[in-house]
């Protein structure tokens, strides 16, 4: 009697250690996969604005299309606009996804027209929605930038990466632009999904 006791024990270790094994086996995998659906979301949403590309398991390189709008935000100072500007002339941004501030993922409403400063009324709503990522303290994302005016002065293309000046560079926050502001917000949806699903799996290695 106490060695079939100690059998069924035995069997109930058994079966528990193999579950425990199989799960074991699946976590990466599975974690890949979670992944995959904000990564598609994001793709999907950024589609129009540029292409998003795969490099790891948790890391993607965003490829905005050339040249990117300079983009013009009003802001009432003390009861009169001012105008600032800004402009990410980035060929591709290599992102990990564990390295980005989820809390500073943020978006505004800006203009792109180079006339829109001239014809502003306040309540008037920008054409285009920009989303601002940042890294995590001491964290900095490897891009590759280029030159505006070299790329203006080009003809039809194709054209090699020197001939409108692009170089290396670091940077600890970038825009993206959108002109549809739903995609923007799914984007930004998704990227939140991702980096707190990428840091989940740093957290487990």
């Amino acid at each position: 009697m106490i060695c079939q006791i100690m059998g069924l024990e035995g069997s109930i270790y058994m079966k528990q250690f193999i579950a425990a094994l199989v799960c074991s086996v699946c976590v990466l995998p599975c974690a890949a996969q979670n992944l995959t659906s904000p990564i598609e979301t994001m793709k999907t949403s950024y589609a129009s604005s540029g292409t998003i590309v795969v490099l790891d398991d948790r890391t993607i390189v965003i490829e905005p299309k050339m040249p990117s709008p300079i983009c013009a935000m009003p802001v009432n100072k003390d009861g009169k606009i001012i105008w600032s500007y800004y402009a990410f002339p980035l060929a591709s941004i290599v992102v990990p996804l564990a390295t980005v501030d989820e809390s500073l993922i943020s978006e505004d409403l800006v203009f792109t027209n180079p006339e829109a400063a001239k014809g502003y009324k306040p309540g008037d709503m920008g054409d285009t929605t920009m989303v601002v990522v940042a890294g995590v303290p001491g964290k900095q994302f490897h891009t590759m930038i280029y030159d505006r005016d070299k790329l203006a002065s080009l003809g039809p293309g194709p054209h090699s990466p020197s001939a409108y000046g692009q170089a290396p560079d670091d940077t600890a926050a970038f825009g993206l632009t959108f002109s549809d502001r739903a995609q923007a917000r799914a984007f930004e949806l998704a990227l939140k999904d991702a980096v707190l699903l990428a840091k989940a799996q740093t957290a487990r290695q």
